[in-house]
């Protein structure tokens, strides 16, 4: 909402916007002086400036927050630290609409300042304007005073915004397609045995396992389509919607078949430098194969959220350096090809995630702990408490290249003994890791190539449950 100050001068920041984004002190300065004229604009009083000294000063920048400092724009509008810094408080929380205003008339009066030229850039990304936020990151890259090291992270952020694989704009939509060309040794995810032992209660017998059951190596394609929306608040809360549908198909084993969606709402309201954030979403998820199975799931999930800044007020630490999560998770799984294995599910969650300086890597930490508790008491093995730790990362090896990493380990223990056929109904304790490595090119924006090889090794202390398998897979992906 414009303040009392600002309707004189929208139509000024209008017409002077082009001129900052060339970063020409000249032209912005002339536009300033001719703009002034013709809308009467006085300069400040003798008496007014005599402020300067509490506008700028340390106790008034680096202690309040956004709203506390906004508080103080009718006597310090004239003053670029002061309009700068509260343009990059907004950016901090995500508040880019309401950055766009202050670092405007920073740039004013003070064009050539880089840190407000780079906040202006994240603030017009932020709200939509990713051309111009692109147009204002090239002209600064070719400003000989500018670091070594600020140019080349400008540089890394004019590419992922040529790419589409930046930070999602404010409010904004992103919608990707993939293609996916693989090989998988167990297609079916069977058990790695060809016979399985059945305990009796005078003896035990060995049987041999249909083909059917046995792993099955195979070729298959997938396609998928995701879409990811984002509606900010004026609170500074947002709305983000995301779903995706998945499909799997092997001309030659059709049992492999499957269909797979997701979709998921989440309300966030983000942590902010000095205080916690909080989100709650809901979600729903099922899978659907051509041998039969049917899977439904409804999710709730509520936690708290917490942000580390970069130490350093420069514009380039716009974004958390760090970010923490910590929640409580509740799902109803149902299997409807096979109802007396449905449960609920009730646990907790963390995650950990860092960007160090640089930008060009990412990783998160995520561990989960909760227990599955079956609807139909005569479900085998009871009740079920699961554990998981998840590792995810990302590198930019090159402004084109990335380098993806995933590896989870999980383990799950029943509470009862799982059948009197089993191991003279010993309880089932399952250890399951999977890792993925992928690499993507940019071939050009917005498309993509990928490669990649995945694996999983599930061990358990009943036969029937362990299985391997391992992959590779290469393919395309478009986002717009």
């Amino acid at each position: 909402m414009p303040t009392p100050w600002m309707p004189p001068l929208l139509p000024l920041f209008d017409v002077c916007r082009s001129a900052i984004l060339r970063c020409s002190t000249a032209s912005a300065a002339l536009c300033w002086l001719l703009g002034a004229q013709a809308q009467g604009l006085q300069a400040p009083s003798p008496a007014f400036a005599a402020l300067q000294p509490a506008c700028t000063s340390p106790a008034l920048l680096d202690t309040l927050d956004a709203d506390a400092l906004a508080s103080q724009l009718q006597r310090c509008y004239t003053y670029p630290a002061y309009l700068a810094r509260l343009g990059h408080l907004y950016n901090l929380q995500q508040r880019h609409t309401e950055a766009i205003e202050p670092l405007e008339r920073a740039l004013l009066f003070d064009p050539d300042n880089p840190d407000t030229q780079l906040d202006y850039a994240l603030a017009l990304a932020g709200s939509g304007d990713v051309a111009s936020a692109l147009n204002l990151v090239l002209a600064l890259q070719n400003n000989p005073a500018l670091p070594g090291s600020l140019r080349q992270n400008l540089a890394r952020t004019s590419q992922l915004w040529v790419s589409g694989a930046g930070a999602l704009p404010l409010p904004g939509t992103r919608i990707s397609a993939g293609l996916r060309w693989g090989h998988d040794s167990n297609l079916l995810g069977a058990p790695n045995l060809g016979q399985i032992s059945l305990t009796l209660p005078t003896e035990t017998i060995t049987l041999p396992l249909e083909a059917s059951s046995l792993p099955r190596p195979s070729w298959f394609s997938r396609v998928d389509v995701r879409l990811h929306h984002v509606r900010p608040q004026a609170d500074g809360s947002r709305w983000e919607i995301q779903a995706a549908a998945l499909q799997r198909n092997s001309p030659h084993l059709n049992a492999a078949n499957s269909t797979q969606t997701e979709l998921q709402l989440e309300h966030i309201r983000p942590a902010s430098a000095t205080d916690w954030g909080h989100y709650a979403s809901a979600s729903l998820a099922s899978l659907q194969t051509h041998a039969g199975t049917r899977y439904r799931s409804q999710g709730l999930a509520v936690g708290l959220e917490w942000a580390a800044h970069n130490a350093s007020t420069s514009s380039t630490s716009a974004a958390p350096a760090c970010a923490l999560r910590l929640g409580l998770d509740g799902q109803n799984r149902q299997l409807h090809s096979n109802p007396g294995l449905s449960g609920r599910y009730a646990g907790v969650s963390g995650q950990w995630g860092c960007t160090p300086a640089g930008g060009q890597l990412y990783w998160q930490l995520s561990a989960r702990a909760g227990q599955d508790r079956p609807q139909d008491s005569t479900r085998p093995g009871g009740a079920q408490n699961q554990y998981g730790v998840r590792f995810h990362t990302s590198m930019m090896s090159s402004a084109a290249t990335t380098w993806l990493l995933d590896a989870e380990t999980s383990h799950s223990r029943d509470a009862q003994g799982y059948s009197p056929l089993l191991s003279n109904n010993r309880q089932r304790n399952i250890q399951r890791f999977t890792l993925r490595l992928e690499v993507q090119h940019q071939l050009m924006p917005r498309l993509a190539a990928l490669a990649g090889l995945e694996a999983v090794a599930q061990n358990a202390n009943l036969p029937l449950f362990t299985l391997h398998s391992r992959g590779l897979y290469a393919g395309l992906r478009a986002q717009w």
